[in-house]
């Protein structure tokens, strides 16, 4: 806090003295080159702490910084995961939906996923005959890639 505030004192007193000195040549045939060199001693008051003369303003909030935009990836990465996941898992439960209804099947599908998002198992409820359940259950096993063994038939 000690820095910013000599930082500000800084300003200030280059504006004081360069409106000085303006004021005093401003008349003068030199007036124009005067605003000149104000100008660029305003600049350089301006961002001397930029320059790297005096860093321990930024090297104190830098971490700060970093920590939180580290927290923020993480959390965006988490959410599109998520989102991904959830997408991924309504389109194969859709697709399973659409195959028992070309066989005149009213069932309700859950899916599960592993942690790469490649369905591990199902679980299938509903009203289907026994030869429909036979071919929906060959279809997801062929073109799913999910075996019998983890496919639940409830009712």
């Amino acid at each position: 806090m000690g820095s910013l505030r000599e930082y500000v004192i800084r300003i200030v007193a280059a504006a004081l003295l360069s409106g000085i000195v303006i004021r005093l040549t401003q008349h003068s045939a030199s007036g124009k080159i005067v605003r000149l060199l104000c100008g660029v001693f305003m600049t350089i008051v301006l961002i001397q702490p930029l320059a790297g003369t005096n860093v321990s303003l930024w090297e104190s909030i830098l971490p700060d910084i970093t920590q939180e935009a580290e927290a923020v990836t993480a959390e965006g990465a988490a959410a599109a995961e998520d989102i991904r996941r959830e997408y991924i898992k309504q389109r194969v439960e859709a697709y399973i939906l659409s195959r028992a209804k070309t066989m005149e099947a009213d069932i309700q599908a859950n899916v599960s996923l592993d942690e790469d998002c490649v369905p591990v198992s199902v679980s299938i409820a509903g009203r289907i005959s026994p030869l429909s359940r036979s071919r929906l259950t060959q279809m997801i096993a062929s073109e799913l890639g999910i075996p019998k063994e983890r496919q639940e038939w409830i009712g």
